[in-house]
């Protein structure tokens, strides 16, 4: 557990008192923000290229994405 700064007082026969610093700058910062996207961004990447490398997996696909397909020619 980390220590809180404490307030320093001018009077010496007093304690010195915790104080919470309190930002008013949101937990994550844009960059870091960014970071998160881009390395989230980067495992879709690598599940989507683990995926077309698995045959039988993407056979199912497409028969999925072929019914699917068909389903939204007659709706239209």
């Amino acid at each position: 557990m980390a220590k809180l700064p404490v307030q320093k007082l001018k009077a010496s026969n007093k304690k010195p008192i915790p104080v919470k610093i309190v930002s008013d700058a949101p937990e994550t910062s844009a960059k870091s923000e960014r970071d998160w996207r881009a390395e989230d961004a980067l495992r879709d990447i690598k599940r989507a290229e683990t995926h077309k490398r698995d045959k039988s997996l993407m056979e199912e696909v497409k028969k999925l994405a072929q019914v699917e397909l068909k389903a939204l020619k007659d709706l239209c």
